[in-house]
């Protein structure tokens, strides 16, 4: 059996954004958010830990993201 056609989209990264938040009293942690766009969708914005991050992990996430995006049925009407 073949395997399915790994599909490849254009993104955008609008930004990265470090952020701290205090989970506990005296405990911050760094935040990376980035922002981007692709597949004529809409701007997103994901969060990653600062420890955690790397461009492979942001890839990774870009694209699970993007292809759990596009099977959202969006809903329309009139008003």
């Amino acid at each position: 059996m073949a395997k399915p056609e790994k599909r490849e989209f254009n993104v955008t990264v609008l930004n990265r954004r470090e952020i701290s938040i205090w989970p506990k009293v005296g405990q911050e942690v760094k935040q990376l958010l980035v922002t981007y766009v692709a597949a004529g969708l809409p701007p997103h914005t994901l969060t990653f830990d600062k420890l955690k991050y790397s461009k492979e992990l942001e890839k990774k996430t870009i694209r699970l993201n993007i292809e759990a995006r596009l099977k959202e049925k969006p809903e329309s009407f009139t008003v």
